[in-house]
């Protein structure tokens, strides 16, 4: 899946896109500038327009769906924006 996502990052012209996590969240990628990948690729970084972020190991990643699925654009509402791929809020 990281590779999906690498490949949806570096597509011209761009298409936004949501990542769907083994949770059932959902992060919308608005733009590329909205997500990017760790050096061993093995992690998903997406951050949301109100500076907030979350990381996603790239297991937890089952689907990209095209477009923006989420409603309140930080994962499924209620949800914590800002936590790790084990559930813990990050810092």
């Amino acid at each position: 899946m990281i590779g999906d996502i690498r490949q949806h990052l570096e597509a011209a012209p761009f298409e936004p896109f949501t990542i769907v996590t083994s949770s059932g969240r959902r992060y919308p990628v608005p733009s590329a500038d909205h997500a990017g990948l760790n050096p061993s690729a093995s992690r998903v970084v997406v951050w949301f327009d109100d500076e907030s972020s979350v990381t996603i190991a790239g297991l937890h990643v089952v689907a990209l769906e095209k477009g923006l699925q989420s409603r309140n654009g930080n994962g499924e509402p209620g949800d914590t924006p800002n936590e790790d791929s084990a559930g813990a809020p990050s810092s």
